[in-house]
Order: structure tokens, then C-alpha cells, then sequence
């Protein structure tokens, strides 16, 4: 019976645990208002090796904060990359491409930061804790990397943070592509900011990351 009991004790402080990662994970908000706006969004993460030439794609793991009225900065959110469940029992970031659809009040989002599986690691764009980071130059008082105004549900092109990682040049070079249509325009609804300007996806591209895809009706994760 002691046994028996030690080991319900055991599971029952791994539950906590668990649930208070998950609160603790950078969770959608939940609207405040009764009219919220409807987000459809794909990040995909491709970490090209361009020594190897091996690639590597799954979600893109993106952090946001809202951007009040007076400049300050609500907590930051994650879109993207695995869910709060798995990210909170850490087990995987990331997991395959999709389409997503959150719910949020009407108002400015800043891309905070953003990080991509990579072979052998995790390709960050800042570094240190998720928290610590910050998408907004200050000094300039503008994004690093994109803001979104949402005011009215909107369906955002599918985009690829592509890494070219060359252990040649001892580098990496980051780059933002979207896939558009021919006669698709970039949304009013995007900001870029100096640190990452927008280029279209070659279509073979976007085929091979994207493909044939669905909508997921997931919200709030």
C-alpha cells in the first residue's frame, strides 16, 4: 500500500509539474473581447546545410508579444513548432509544417524571436532564453523582423525562415521567403523590419516545403 501510494504521490507531482510547464509555455492568449480575430499563419524552418547539402524542415518555432496603444509589450506568445504540451515535457520543438488558425484581439504583433531544428541543434535568432529576447530595435523604434497589424481576419501568405549554414565561410545567412501567387501582393497587414526583408519563393520551393495542405482549426494551442 506505501508503495502503491509513493507511486501516486510520484505521478501526481509529474502532472503538476507537466500542467505548470504547459501554463508556463508561451500559450496563445485567450481573447478578451467576444468579436476576436481570426489568424490563419505557416512558418516553416528550413535549415540547409550547404556543405553536406542536406535539409532539414519542420514548423517554425515563433515567439510574438502585442504591442499596446502605449508602446509597451503584452507576454510573449508561441506560434508555431510543437505544441505547449510537448514543449512543456520537452520532448520536441518542432514537429511537421501546417497551417494554424489562433483567435486574437485586434491590435499590433511583433515577431519577438524564432528558432528552427536544425540537424544537430537548434538554429536561434537571438541568443539565451526565449523571455530575454527582444524583436523590437528600440532605437529606431521599429520591428527587427516583422510586425503584423490585425484588424480583420486574414490569411498571411505561407512563410520560409530559411538558414543557409556554410561551415566553409564559417557562417550563416538568414533569409524570409513567401510564397505567393502570380498575382498575389504582400498584405498590408506586414511590417518588415531592417533585419529581415521578404523575397518570393521560387515555386518548386514552396511545392517541396508546403505541398498539398490543410487548414488545422487548432486555437489557442
Amino acid at each position: 500500500m506505501r508503495q502503491s501510494c509513493s507511486k501516486w504521490l510520484m505521478c501526481g507531482g509529474l502532472c503538476v509539474a507537466v500542467l505548470f510547464g504547459i501554463l508556463a509555455c508561451a500559450r496563445v492568449p485567450k481573447p478578451t473581447t467576444e468579436t476576436p480575430i481570426r489568424l490563419t499563419i505557416n512558418v516553416a524552418g528550413v535549415f540547409s546545410d550547404l556543405t553536406d547539402g542536406s535539409t532539414t524542415i519542420k514548423s517554425a518555432l515563433t515567439y510574438w508579444r502585442k504591442r499596446n496603444d502605449d508602446g509597451s509589450f503584452g507576454d510573449r506568445f508561441a506560434i508555431g513548432g510543437a505544441n505547449a504540451f510537448n514543449r512543456a515535457i520537452n520532448t520536441t520543438r518542432f514537429r511537421k509544417v501546417r497551417d494554424e488558425v489562433v483567435a486574437l484581439d485586434a491590435g499590433e504583433y511583433v515577431l519577438d524571436s524564432f528558432e528552427l531544428q536544425a540537424p544537430k541543434s537548434i538554429a536561434i535568432s537571438q541568443d539565451g532564453d526565449y523571455t530575454k529576447r527582444d524583436g523590437w530595435d528600440h532605437t529606431s523604434n521599429t520591428p527587427k523582423y516583422l510586425l503584423l497589424s490585425l484588424q480583420k481576419p486574414v490569411v498571411l501568405p505561407r512563410f520560409i525562415i530559411e538558414v543557409l549554414d556554410s561551415r566553409a565561410q564559417g557562417g550563416q545567412r538568414v533569409r524570409l521567403l513567401m510564397c505567393l501567387a502570380d498575382n498575389e501582393r504582400v498584405p498590408e497587414a506586414l511590417r518588415f523590419g531592417r533585419y529581415m526583408q521578404p523575397a518570393r519563393a521560387p515555386k518548386a520551393m514552396c511545392d517541396r516545403v508546403f505541398g498539398n495542405m490543410r487548414v488545422s482549426k487548432e486555437e489557442g494551442r
